[in-house]
């Protein structure tokens, strides 16, 4: 049995230890009254532990969750401040995500999706559809949360050089937002490193987990290592932390993020797949022009 295997397998253990039943997902699961738990935090945080450990690292994980469904709903008594100051654009796993429909949200990239937070002392609520019709809308709960996300401080830039030549950059945070900061590229990486993309040519972008944004802008031949690195760099941040988001690379190909990395369901390899278009991209910089 895999270590996934024997992760669900805990998991509808210890729901039923709660007197729950659930129906176990690949990454989720629901109950009987369709409310849905998803695996991601709780995964990472069972897979950087002793299996001898996961029991409990569940049962406390699921004993916090279940009694957030008891306590009071957070938007019901929330003020226009609170909703100014409060809420937050956030990039989200979207295979992580049971019941998508049910929250206004947009495609940012090939499985991530954008979606409304609510920052909470303790936690991080998510905006249903009759919520973000209470307070405003789509539209504007967006441009409020991208002010909000813009606001906060950057946490830690590194420059981390890739082997066979060129670099990448990294934004790397405690805040849960950091990867989302991904919604105001380009504008982060010129504000941070002075780099100014080019538009026929775009930039790299991933976002691991939570708490990391990665990018390269493309200027020259530096791109191939930089990509061979941003893979690799990527599925690490995606698999070791919690709060994974994506473990691909993407594209910026002028209208949206094309990804170029897929991950082998078989064995977990990692491999680069080039598109006519951004092959292009790849000879106009490594040729100089």
């Amino acid at each position: 049995m895999s270590e996934a295997q024997r992760f669900r397998t805990t998991v509808r253990e210890v729901f039923a230890e709660l007197g729950f039943e659930v129906q176990i997902n690949a990454d989720h699961a629901l109950d009987a009254e369709g409310r849905g738990y998803g695996f991601w935090n709780v995964a990472a945080n069972c897979h950087s532990a002793q299996e001898s450990g996961w029991r409990e690292i569940i049962r406390q994980h699921l004993e916090r969750v279940l009694a957030s469904f008891d306590g009071a709903d957070p938007f019901e008594e929330l003020t226009a401040t609170q909703v100014s100051s409060q809420t937050f654009a956030r990039l989200y796993e979207e295979s992580g995500l049971p019941n998508l429909d049910a929250y206004p949200h947009s495609q940012f990239a090939p499985g991530v999706v954008e979606m409304l937070a609510l920052d909470l002392p303790d936690t991080v609520a998510v905006y249903a559809r009759k919520h973000a019709d209470t307070f405003g809308g789509w539209e504007a709960l967006r441009t409020q949360g991208l002010a909000n996300l813009r606001a906060l401080e950057h946490e830690q830039v590194e420059t981390v050089p890739a082997q066979g030549g060129g670099s990448f950059n990294a934004l790397l945070g405690d805040s849960v937002y950091t990867a989302s900061k991904a919604l105001l590229l380009p504008g982060i990486a010129t504000e941070l490193t002075g780099k100014q993309p080019r538009p026929e040519l775009g930039w790299l972008m991933s976002v691991p987990n939570r708490h990391q944004l990665v990018w390269h802008v493309i200027e020259d031949a530096g791109v191939l290592g930089a990509l061979d690195g941003m893979a690799r760099f990527t599925a690490m941040g995606y698999s070791d932390a919690p709060g994974p988001v994506s473990p691909h690379v993407y594209w910026w190909n002028g209208t949206g993020y094309e990804q170029l990395t897929q991950l082998s369901e078989e064995d977990g390899s990692l491999s680069i797949h080039v598109s006519p278009e951004f092959h292009a991209v790849l000879e106009a910089a490594t040729s100089g022009d």
